[in-house]
């Protein structure tokens, strides 16, 4: 297996449920994403990503997690990669 350990660089992210971008940051946490194979061996890719507070009051999202563009995507444990590979197969 290949591990690869990462973590998210932006300042601000965006609520995903009314938009409002936030810098405010609640917490941090380990996001584990399987990734496509590299030379026939597992990748896994151990991702820190932050959660942020919404600033909009009236939003019924209070914490956030913020998300990688062209990696990673709500609610999922695979790599976007790995999520079209196997649509392919599929």
């Amino acid at each position: 297996m290949v591990l690869v350990r990462a973590r998210a660089s932006a300042e601000r992210a965006a609520c995903p449920v009314c938009g409002t971008v936030s810098a405010r940051v609640h917490s941090r946490y380990v996001r584990r994403l399987a990734d496509t194979a590299v030379g026939g061996r597992s990748v896994v890719i151990e991702l820190q990503v932050r959660r942020f507070r919404c600033g909009e009051r009236v939003c019924p999202q209070a914490t956030f997690a913020e998300q990688v563009d062209g990696l990673t995507f709500r609610h999922r444990w695979r790599s976007t990669g790995l999520q079209v590979v196997l649509q392919r197969l599929a």
